[in-house]
Formats: structure tokens, C-alpha cells, sequence
């Protein structure tokens, strides 16, 4: 019986912690939907929404995905996780937040090879990622 409890305990834990790390990445051109300047997508674990600033054109279709970017103080600081930019008509760009189901602030840390580091203002580190398709902007949400 003690075994049967441990084991309970054991799983019931395993799964908060999976459910509290669920992995997102920017969206795909194709899922995300626009409705008078606001723009949303599903993501796995949330929703992705971004509003387009300026007079918004009747029909305003993504064109194109600029890059994620998420910011942290140091090496040892929690990862911020910011926004996905994508390319909308011929001159705007949008930015994308991401919003958990739960509401809850959240940080991340990035999944993959193609998260890159650059220097920031204000002594930040950048973790940006560009130059390939938003679905292989993967990160891990962590609350």
C-alpha cells in the first residue's frame, strides 16, 4: 500500500511538472487569423495575440516572419520571453505575445540550436531567433 501511494505521488508530480513545461514556438504564418488589426493563434498551452498599430487595411494577411526575441539580465537570470515578429502588408510589422492559458507570468528557456545570443543596452542579453520558419522558434514555459 505505501509502494501504491509513493507511486501516486511520484506520477501526480511528474505531471504537474510536464504541464508547467509545455513547449510553444512562434506560430505559423498559415494558423494565425486577423480580424480588424488584431491578429491570434492557438499555441499549445495558450494563445498568441498582436494587435497592428496605424489604419489597418480591410483585408491584412502575415507576409512574412521577422524573429523571437527573448531577453535575460545574465547568464544565470531567468530567459523573458517577449514577442515573434512577422511582416504584415507591405510596411508594418507585428509583434505577437504570447499568453498562457493560466494568465500567470512566465519565463522560458529556449529549445534548440538556433536561439542566438547578442549583447543588448543596458548590459541585457538578447536570445533572438531569425532566419528560419517561426515553428522552429521552439522555447519551454516555466511557472
Amino acid at each position: 500500500m505505501k509502494k501504491l501511494v509513493t507511486l501516486t505521488i511520484a506520477a501526480s508530480l511528474i505531471g504537474f511538472s510536464l504541464t508547467s513545461q509545455a513547449t510553444e514556438n512562434c506560430p505559423a504564418l498559415n494558423k494565425i487569423e486577423s480580424s480588424n488589426g488584431v491578429f491570434r493563434a492557438n499555441g499549445v498551452n495558450g494563445e498568441w495575440l498582436g494587435v497592428l498599430q496605424g489604419i489597418i487595411a480591410e483585408k491584412t494577411t502575415v507576409q512574412s516572419f521577422e524573429g523571437g526575441l527573448a531577453i535575460t539580465e545574465s547568464q544565470s537570470a531567468p530567459i523573458k520571453f517577449q514577442y515573434c515578429t512577422y511582416r504584415v502588408g507591405v510596411d508594418k510589422t507585428l509583434d505577437m505575445r504570447f499568453i498562457p492559458k493560466n494568465e500567470k507570468e512566465f519565463t522560458i528557456q529556449t529549445v534548440g540550436n538556433l536561439w542566438k545570443e547578442e549583447t543588448g543596452p543596458f548590459a541585457l542579453i538578447y536570445k533572438v531567433c531569425e532566419k528560419t520558419a517561426p515553428e522552429n522558434c521552439k522555447f519551454t514555459i516555466r511557472q
